[in-house]
């Protein structure tokens, strides 16, 4: 086989027609989202996408390459969201830029692809240790060292006063999120949920900001 050729081949899992690859890509995660991935039959994500056994196996090879690049696309949809969170100036005021984070990261959490996600395949992943480590180093991994940089550059101004910035993020974290994910996991979605984000995340940040002024008050 001649160099050239050997250059143009596609390589293993590639989708030949992206469009196609995105219609099997969203067939597969919402059957893996009802079923479980190893419940769902090939033919049946192919009958769900509209195209045949053949082109579905053109664009991914296998039903694991499958959830791989669903997963790998959930992974996106969470950068996504730390780009909203970092929607604040540069130079705005904490309380401004984390409630950009806050709003962001936990809407993006409450969204039903986020929910269906944890619910229906989390345990899946612990059969994929490498896909597992990897989402956990862009999405809740990387949330979480986004949120402690912010913190970080806060205390160097002086704004607030932390001992660990990686610790100091976990705790503002789980004030937002509280039993939120068990609720949502539940099927008990609040009536308005943008109004119960922006509280959750509204209440936290004021708990925070008490817990670590850098003046605290009466000792001026």
């Amino acid at each position: 086989m001649s160099s050239a050729v050997s250059s143009q081949r596609r390589p293993r899992g590639r989708p030949r027609d992206l469009g196609k690859a995105e219609a099997v890509l969203d067939a597969a995660w919402a059957l893996f989202l009802e079923r479980g991935v190893a419940a769902v039959p090939i033919e049946a994500i192919a009958a769900a996408a509209h195209v045949s056994k053949g082109t579905l196996y053109a664009c991914y090879p296998d039903k694991t390459a499958l959830f791989e690049a669903a997963v790998r696309r959930e992974m996106e949809r969470i950068e996504a969201a730390q780009g909203v969170t970092r929607g604040a100036p540069a130079d705005a005021p904490l309380r401004e830029t984390l409630q950009a984070f806050g709003l962001g990261i936990m809407r993006f959490l409450a969204s039903e692809p986020a929910v269906g996600f944890y619910n229906a395949l989390s345990a899946e992943l612990r059969l994929h240790p490498t896909l597992a480590q990897a989402f956990w180093d862009l999405g809740p991994g990387q949330t979480r060292a986004n949120l402690a940089a912010i913190l970080a550059d806060a205390a160097a101004r002086g704004e607030i006063v932390i001992d660990d910035p990686l610790d100091s993020a976990e705790a503002l974290f789980g004030m937002w999120q509280g039993f939120s994910n068990l609720q949502l996991a539940l099927a008990l979605p609040p009536a308005d949920r943008d109004a119960w984000i922006a509280g959750r995340v509204a209440r936290g940040i004021d708990l925070f900001m008490r817990a670590h002024a850098s003046v605290r008050p009466g000792t001026e």
